[in-house]
């Protein structure tokens, strides 16, 4: 197909170009630009790459808290960032809050399917109160990651391979170089799902340490009343202890 363009700089230039590479036809023109100028509109405030800290950290909420028929995000460069409400009733009720939060900035618009899009400010507004909405499970989240980011900063990683492939090894020095760049955002995310969750979290988790420390002790203590003889003494202890031995054993075999 040969095109001829119409910009004064071009000079009445043609060109044969194939059809596919075409957007749409002449005719249809203005309202493919209007759309597109509508769109870059939309983005222009957004996140500039995939490490700003706080698109990192929106991404780690809508990964662990997947709600794809209520909302979801953006992730590519042409819409990252961008927030799709796809029920805002739904949405407003989980946050309490209104809707017209999610439709607030000027530049939002819903499609013909319903979805309401909403550029970047209104994600960053959002997303701490989606957090706040699943407070527990992210904070437990985060938690793991951290412990994994810890250990793989002192062993490294190994990625298992597939077929006859034996796998690959990350050092402990870049994947502690990869987890600066995750840590801000774990922090960020462990602030928007307050203090109250996560004091509660690092309650029970100590509580859980407890738990295990005490069972180990009357482990050894039942062990040492068997050693010894007293068979009925540590047959009435281990039930009272109410869990079984081996459960205990495994539990700090997992911590250590």
């Amino acid at each position: 197909m040969r095109v001829r363009f119409v910009a004064e700089e071009a000079e009445g230039r043609e060109e044969w170009v194939p059809p596919a590479s075409l957007r749409v036809p002449w005719d249809q023109k203005d309202v493919w630009l209007s759309r597109q100028n509508r769109w870059d509109a939309l983005t222009s405030d957004g996140p500039l790459n995939d490490e700003v800290v706080e698109f990192v950290a929106a991404s780690i909420v809508f990964e662990e808290c997947p709600m794809d028929e209520t909302v979801s995000m953006g992730w590519n460069y042409r819409e990252r960032g961008v927030l799709y409400v796809h029920d805002a009733t739904a949405l407003a009720a989980m946050l309490q809050v209104s809707e017209d939060m999610f439709a607030s900035d000027p530049r939002s618009f819903t499609d013909g399917a319903g979805t309401l899009t909403a550029p970047w400010p209104t994600t960053l507004a959002v997303t701490p109160l989606i957090a706040k909405a699943h407070a527990e499970q992210l904070v437990a989240v985060l938690a793991q990651r951290e412990e994994q980011s810890q250990r793989e900063a002192v062993y490294g990683q190994y990625l298992g391979g597939r077929g006859k492939s034996g796998g690959t090894y990350i050092s402990a020095e870049t994947c502690a170089e990869v987890d600066r760049k995750y840590k801000p955002a774990r922090d960020l995310v462990r602030n928007w799902c307050g203090t109250e969750a996560v004091d509660s979290f690092a309650e029970l988790k100590a509580l859980r340490t407890e738990v295990v420390r005490v069972g180990k002790l009357m482990e050894e203590a039942i062990r040492s009343l068997r050693d010894a003889g007293q068979v009925r003494a540590a047959d009435h202890f281990e039930r009272q202890l109410g869990v079984p031995l081996e459960l205990l054993r495994n539990a700090s075999a997992v911590r250590n």
